[in-house]
Formats: structure tokens, sequence, C-alpha cells
């Protein structure tokens, strides 16, 4: 591995590039769903576009693999690609067919997906899991390690999503 200095590989470099390629396809999806397409064309281009960078993807899987340590261009290709193959899956349920019961929990996580990346738990601005930790303490040798990890990590989405509900009843909304 080439290193230029102790704690800054080049993989870190290469992989920050795929990394603005991806936020840059989700803008690219954004801008034309808020642009002044029909509904039928908005939903062709989500399909076109998706299908498209998954084939592209999976066939540079073969020069350069999709599952790497490394954020992969066939991976920034692939995983868009299904972002918008499901941007179309909802945007035809919700806004093209109208089917909105049971789709609210993503608007409430939508409307402020700013503050729910923030205080994600990969992200960690705030340890939600020391709340479960403290309230749970003492189950881990009934549910043994593993499980109470992943009941840990079932209450901080519950507290996540108690938060952005309570967010989404206030009509308090942060915005870019």
């Amino acid at each position: 591995v080439l290193v230029y200095a102790p704690y800054y590989y080049y993989t870190w470099i290469l992989s920050s590039i795929n990394f603005v390629v991806t936020v840059m396809t989700g803008m690219f999806a954004g801008e034309l769903m808020k642009g002044s397409l029909g509904a039928l064309k908005k939903l062709q281009y989500l399909l076109l576009t998706g299908t498209g960078m998954v084939l592209v993807g999976w066939l540079w899987h073969f020069q350069m693999p999709v599952i790497k340590t490394i954020w992969t261009s066939s991976m920034v290709l692939v995983s868009s690609g299904y972002c918008f193959l499901l941007m179309a899956l909802f945007y035809y349920l919700i806004d093209y067919k109208g089917y909105s019961k049971g789709f609210l929990w993503l608007k409430v996580i939508g409307m402020n997906s700013i503050v729910a990346y923030v205080i994600s738990v990969e992200v960690g601005v705030f340890d939600f899991n020391c709340i479960g930790h403290s309230v749970f303490f003492g189950l881990e040798q009934f549910m043994g390690v593993q499980w109470y990890h992943f009941f840990l990590l079932c209450t901080d989405i519950a507290l996540i999503y108690m938060l952005l509900w309570w967010m989404y009843k206030k009509q308090i909304f942060l915005k870019a």
C-alpha cells in the first residue's frame, strides 16, 4: 500500500471521490423529481437510469469488484442504480398510483433525513446506545452478547424514530 503519510492512505482518497459521485447521483435524482417533467416521464427516467447503472456496474464488476474494502466505482454504480429503482418503485406506488397508506414511516424519516443521518448510529453525533444500555443493563447475560447488541441497535433505531416522529408532529423540518 502506498502511504503518503502514516494516517493518510491513498485508498481513502479514491473512495472519497466515489462517495462524492454517490452524493451527486442522489442530487441528480432529486433534481429530476423536482423538475417539470410529467409523472410518466419521471418514472421512465428513473427506471432507465437505474437499470442502466445496475447493468454497467455489474458488468464493470468483472474488472473492478463491487464488494471490496474500499468504495469502488462499480459499487457506486450498482448501489446508485438500486436506489434509482427503489425511487421509481415508491414514486410509482405513492405518487403515480396514490397508494399512501402504510408509507407514513418513510415520510417521517424522509422529512428530516438530515437529522436522521447526523444522529444515526453510524455517524454517532449522539450515542443513543448509552440510553438503551443504561435502561436494559443486565439483560446481556440472559440474551447473549450478539442478541443483546442487536436489541440495543433496535433500541437506538426506535429512539431515533421517536425523535423524528416528534419533529414531524411539531412540523420541525431541517433543510440543507
